[in-house]
């Protein structure tokens, strides 16, 4: 006689457990994957630059405008340590309000490209990073720190600038902030010199999903080449309402609408302005709506653009 045997099973009630454990686990991971974000803080401080990178875990601060303003901006955010603060140069409405911010919170690890000044706001600067405990060094080209996820590659200086007696704006550190897909290219106040010079680098990748304006918008940056190369999806640059300076200036802002696709933003028109990425995905969102229109004389141009708006060619 055969007898019929049932394969031996698990009981049904311990297989949903199983399945049910596993299901959690994933739906876990993957809250996980989707709650990490990069914030973009470009901080509105007048006439200056300053750019928070947040993460959940890390923060870094690359410039601190002139006055308190980023200090008490951290303070808002209740950011109680930078892992890196960067001063990209020794102009005033970038370093100037580094004293401030090393009083407000621990600063672990400062990068300055070397270069000498003249002035009280770089003697007060250089007093209180020594005073601070952080860590001092001079990145050049080709360095890359992360965080997390979060990737931070010096684009320039070539060299350390201690030795450079030059314009200031000559060395001024250029970074590129990577998270997954998503990029940033922080020019700080880089001239078209520089720009012409990262191009000419053989392997270096410009392209980059948000583009800060070099020197506030000023013509002095943002050449035509240079936004073709970066080939950007958001600008932002950072000036003050009425600054004495006409930034951002008029032909900038042409040259943008004219060879990017680009969404523009500026600190004097939107106040501050947050970028959130998971690394895929991103969202802009400005402190205050406010359109900004290309200048009058790119909306009715007495001849067309030499190229259309694409960053496909030059």
């Amino acid at each position: 006689m055969t007898i019929l045997r049932e394969r031996s099973t698990p009981p049904l009630s311990a297989r949903v457990v199983l399945v049910l454990l596993l299901l959690s686990l994933q739906l876990a991971a993957g809250h996980e994957l989707l709650a990490e974000t990069l914030r973009v803080h470009f901080i509105d401080v007048g006439q200056g630059g300053a750019v928070l990178l947040e993460t959940d875990e890390h923060a870094v601060l690359v410039d601190a405008g002139e006055s308190e303003r980023a200090a008490r901006y951290l303070s808002e955010l209740e950011i109680h340590r930078l892992d890196l603060a960067v001063a990209t140069h020794a102009h005033a409405d970038h370093i100037g309000g580094f004293p401030a911010v090393f009083d407000t919170v621990e600063v672990r690890r400062l990068w300055y490209n070397g270069q000498e000044h003249t002035t009280v706001t770089f003697e007060r600067f250089l007093d209180a990073a020594l005073a601070s405990e952080a860590l001092y060094h001079e990145p050049v080209r080709g360095e890359e720190i992360a965080f997390g996820r979060l990737t931070i590659e010096v684009l320039h200086p070539e060299h350390s600038a201690a030795e450079y007696e030059g314009h200031l704006h000559d060395k001024n550190i250029v970074l590129q902030a990577r998270y997954g897909e998503f990029s940033a290219l922080l020019t700080g106040d880089a001239d078209q010199s520089v720009e012409h010079e990262l191009r000419e680098r053989e392997g270096l990748a410009l392209g980059s999903t948000v583009l800060k304006l070099g020197h506030h918008g000023s013509n002095t940056s943002s050449s035509r080449e240079f936004l073709k190369a970066v080939c950007p999806a958001v600008v932002v640059y950072q000036a003050a309402c009425d600054n004495p300076y006409g930034h951002p200036h008029a032909e900038v802002l042409e040259r943008v609408a004219a060879f990017t696709d680009a969404e523009l933003f500026g600190t004097d028109r939107h106040g501050t302005i947050v970028i959130e990425t998971d690394g895929i995905e991103y969202e802009v969102i400005p402190e205050r709506e406010e359109a900004i229109e290309p200048p009058a004389a790119y909306r009715t141009p007495a001849a067309p653009p030499a190229v259309s708006a694409s960053c496909e060619s030059l």
